[in-house]
């Protein structure tokens, strides 16, 4: 081999080197952020999750009546004595919007659309959406979605508690698409907790069936919002059913009545 060829093998074979460690390096990064997101403070994570919740209420408006409340309030309590230990005070907010929809925010903030608990018959129905989305917060996996978009300057603001990064932040939620296992995982700590708080495994599956239904009537409409963020639906079903077979429980159905959030809007 000539001079000239084994200096071109030689750039060649650092090229390749450097590249590699670029390769492994953009690799790593997402999964130390997945694994550092438990370093961001509470306190921070909380901040975070009011500012979702300010921005959703500025552009719809917050349900208030006393029979959403009540509804809301009945729901969170039984999920919260089901739920394993965790440092949340879950807060559940309805806003008007026709979307068929729900979002966790951080900190144990979560965001209900009126377009979802009209789809809903009943409100142990409601309770499975609800603590699906209680499992996001509790494993943290919008604190970790919103990192892992927004890269390590944004974990680096949130660690040291950069109040001017929460607002950009809170964009970011409506956005993400939570990875299949992640989706999973939160359907399987839902079921656990509904179980645990007395609400039959087939009022999660009806639940799905029920968004499955508004999307066939409406395969154009805001139910599609609600599946573009979450895997199919026919697949959760069946999950459910396979992992709630022979699993005991005890009904206690939640006792309140089933509340049309800002009904005058739709």
């Amino acid at each position: 081999m000539s001079t000239r060829q084994q200096i071109t093998a030689l750039v060649l074979g650092c090229l390749l080197v450097v590249a590699g460690a670029i390769y492994g390096v953009v690799k790593a990064v997402p999964l130390l952020l997945s694994g550092a997101v438990w370093l961001v403070p509470l306190s921070i994570e909380d901040k975070l999750g009011e500012a979702v919740v300010a921005g959703m209420i500025q552009r719809d408006a917050l349900c208030d009546e006393a029979e959403t409340r009540t509804l809301m309030d009945a729901i969170v309590e039984r999920l919260r004595l089901a739920s394993p230990p965790n440092p949340y005070r879950f807060e559940v907010r309805v806003v008007r919007n026709p979307q068929v929809n729900a979002m966790a925010a951080p900190g144990g903030h979560v965001i209900v659309f009126s377009g979802l608990i009209d789809r809903m018959d009943n409100p142990e129905q409601v309770a499975a959406v609800v603590a699906h989305e209680m499992q996001h917060v509790i494993q943290r996996h919008s604190m970790r979605g919103i990192v892992r978009a927004l890269g390590m300057q944004a974990f680096l603001s949130l660690v040291v508690g950069d109040p001017g990064i929460l607002g950009d932040l809170a964009g970011n939620l409506g956005a993400l698409h939570f990875a299949r296992s992640d989706e999973e995982s939160a359907d399987d700590g839902a079921l656990d907790t509904l179980l645990r708080a007395g609400i039959a495994p087939l009022q999660m599956e009806q639940a799905f069936e029920n968004l499955a239904k508004s999307t066939r009537e409406d395969p154009m409409g805001g139910s599609l919002k609600y599946l573009s963020t979450h895997p199919p639906l026919a697949e959760r079903i069946a999950r459910v059913k396979e992992r709630a077979a022979g699993r005991a429980f005890s009904n206690r159905p939640l006792g309140v009545r089933m509340a049309q959030p800002c009904a005058a809007s739709h």
